[in-house]
């Protein structure tokens, strides 16, 4: 294999020159993307939830109480029952890769004659900034991508939830617009689990008018705030007060470890929403509404949701059980043509992330091994970065969406 003139190595290039805009240890990084999603997810949470261990990743719910109450008479004979009511929840851990790589020639010719020890540890310690922030970057992208990648084909399916498959969960896996099937486009079940014969397995969906958003109409064809209305209720599980808390979730769990996912279309119109009712459904605050919330939860732009976005998640949204092919929110499928019949407007995701929560092997969590070089090339390093992890949802009917009637 031939190798590469000095000069070839762009960051060796645009890393040395007379003069910089910025110090010599910082640099632009405008490979970010606008908007991230797991920061969000990790929010709050704690150590012994994010980091687990073990083979697979496992939770145990109750999804029915195998009703055993009963009235009776005096001296009344009964029979005595134990119900076997738990299921397990079980996934299985997706393995992502990065790494770092480079040269001994582009770090040893990045030192000047005649440097001191100290100025040495200084181009030493940019050159590794750059190497490193380039990984990071590369490396939380990805998995950004992975959350909002589109689950809706047969073939995908395979790949999250069968043990060989090798795409984490993403959050359309969970959500879905259907309420036919209760799952993705060319699934049957979601780990494991068959939410057709599970009632109790299924997201919440609630629609509106998204071609006349601003009118009250009926259930479900209505306005867009009746349809976050119905929304909440339909996602709010309230226990008993007072009554053995032990037993039942707590109902005002972290509010900002729950939101309310929206692309830049979703979030201007429920700011327009709110200037449609001059000021009577928000406390006083500037004209530019970006503070935004609904019931004390954040309404959060998520700019890899915006139609036809370069490094979005184009075709996330999916036709009903009717349909086969998916859509974004302009009604274009992944390769930007119109598909018939398709449901376009702004999607409004309920996600409650004491519910829905990224787990990751505690000796797996961004792990940094030790650089070494290559076989064939002894001059070149690379330090790779291995992360074991997968999305774990404990409940879906805490999750939801609001999405248009039509």
């Amino acid at each position: 294999m031939a190798g590469s003139a000095l000069t070839n190595f762009a960051d060796f290039v645009n890393s040395t020159g007379p003069a910089y805009l910025r110090t010599p240890t910082q640099f632009l990084n405008e490979a970010v993307q606008q908007t991230y999603l797991l920061p969000r997810f990790l929010r709050g949470k704690d150590f012994d939830k994010v980091l687990q261990g073990g083979s697979k990743i496992k939770d145990v719910v109750m999804f029915d109480d195998a009703s055993t109450y009963q009235r009776y008479n005096p001296n009344e004979p009964f029979t005595w029952v134990q119900p076997q009511i738990t299921t397990e929840q079980q996934i299985f851990w997706r393995f992502s890769l990065d790494h770092m790589s480079w040269t001994d020639h582009e770090v040893e010719l990045n030192m000047d004659e005649g440097l001191t020890r100290a100025a040495v540890r200084v181009q030493y310690k940019r050159r590794k900034k750059q190497i490193e922030q380039r990984m990071w970057t590369s490396m939380l992208n990805g998995m950004e991508k992975d959350l909002l990648q589109s689950p809706h084909t047969a073939a995908i399916e395979a790949q999250m939830e069968q043990e060989d498959g090798k795409e984490a969960y993403s959050l359309g896996a969970f959500i879905t617009e259907d309420t036919t099937n209760f799952v993705p486009v060319g699934w049957t079940t979601i780990m494991g689990i068959n939410p057709a014969s599970e009632t109790r397995w299924r997201n919440q969906v609630s629609l509106y008018n998204f071609d006349d958003p601003f009118t009250i109409g009926p259930e479900d064809a209505g306005s867009l705030i009746q349809a976050l209305d119905d929304q909440w209720l339909k996602v709010m599980f309230l226990p008993p007060d007072g009554f053995h808390p032990e037993h039942f979730e707590v109902a005002a769990l972290q509010a900002f470890a729950q939101g309310i996912l929206c692309s830049r279309k979703g979030k201007n119109l429920y700011k327009t929403a709110l200037r449609e009712e001059n000021d009577r459904l928000v406390t006083l605050q500037d004209a530019a509404y970006n503070a935004t919330k609904y019931s004390g939860v954040d309404i959060v732009y998520l700019a890899q949701l915006d139609a036809g976005k370069a490094n979005g998640v184009s075709a996330i949204f999916e036709h009903d059980g009717a349909r086969s092919a998916a859509y974004d929110e302009a009604g274009n499928n992944a390769a930007g043509a119109a598909v018939t019949g398709a449901r376009d407007g702004a999607r409004f995701w309920f996600c409650n992330g004491n519910y829905l929560c990224p787990v990751f092997h505690k000796r797996r969590y961004f792990y940094k091994k030790t650089p070494y070089t290559l076989e064939n090339q002894p001059f070149t390093w690379v330090g790779p970065v291995d992360c074991w992890n997968n999305l774990f949802c404990n409940s879906r009917q805490r999750q939801g969406i609001v999405a248009p009637f039509a």
